[in-house]
């Protein structure tokens, strides 16, 4: 981003988002961003009505704003169906107010900290069905519709199945990394590999369209599981039992031997 490159936007963790100079890094650098900040993260729903050291003028937490703050508790929570997750479609309850972050901190806990001339937004998105809730900080402007800032914000779910796709069924997930250098070489190496995957992929496609799988496909193979017979062992021909209590005393003598002779 530093040489120019944009992006529609920025998704990030709570480890990016909590950090308050990577918002003011990302308004320096005119980019749009959303990130999930910790129950910890401080903000200020209403301006402070004055500069003062004490409590009641200090920022708040996230969690203690969603649950006091008449900016939250007084609006009604609004429904948001998230299509693409692992588990399949989730229903997450949202509200969002426009808030403000503290710009300078004092190193006391309740210090004289200054609060941002701008304003961001804070969502918080509860899940029903899991009791999981979460709290997304953004950058976008107070127009941006707040629907238009989660799906920026659910699609790291393609982003994290990408990964997991590299690291599991791409043969990379034993890569262990202490720099940065070393992850973004990483990132490049699994990248260049689900290229190939995918270009392979669709060139075998147009080669051998018949061989692409279908349901009628996948009927024909459980037809021919259940009709041909599965291929038997070539054990000697005694019951499983026996031949079981024959190897079990193979292995019992051969560990015996070995024990003897370390003991020598």
């Amino acid at each position: 981003m530093g040489n120019g490159i944009r992006f529609d936007g920025i998704v990030g963790d709570s480890e990016y988002g909590t950090v308050h100079d990577f918002w003011f890094e990302l308004d320096r650098l005119g980019q749009q961003g959303v990130a999930e900040v910790s129950p910890r993260f401080v903000c200020w729903a209403t301006p402070p009505s004055c500069r003062s050291g004490r409590a009641e003028h200090a920022s708040k937490r996230v969690d203690n704003l969603a649950t006091y703050s008449p900016a939250f508790t007084e609006q009604a929570w609004a429904e948001h169906t998230i299509k693409l997750t692992t588990r399949g479609p989730a229903v997450w309850k949202v509200k969002s107010a426009q808030v403000q972050l503290v710009a300078q901190a004092d190193p006391s806990r309740h210090g004289k900290s200054v609060p941002t001339d701008r304003r961001y937004w804070l969502i918080v998105a509860h899940n029903p069905k899991t009791d999981e809730t979460k709290y997304l900080v953004s950058n976008a402007s107070a127009s941006t519709d707040v629907a238009d800032i989660l799906r920026a914000m659910w699609a790291r779910w393609h982003v994290e199945k990408w990964f997991e796709r590299a690291k599991q069924e791409a043969g990379l997930g034993a890569f262990e990394v202490r720099t940065y250098i070393s992850l973004i070489r990483h990132w490049l190496i699994g990248g260049m590999l689900m290229l190939f995957v995918a270009e392979q992929t669709e060139s075998l496609r147009k080669k051998r369209p018949g061989d692409v799988r279908t349901g009628h496909d996948r009927h024909k193979r459980r037809h021919l599981a259940a009709v041909v017979p599965r291929p038997t062992r070539s054990e000697p021909s005694q019951p499983d039992n026996q031949y079981h209590q024959h190897r079990t005393a193979i292995s019992y003598d051969s560990r015996k031997k070995r024990d003897e002779q370390a003991a020598l």
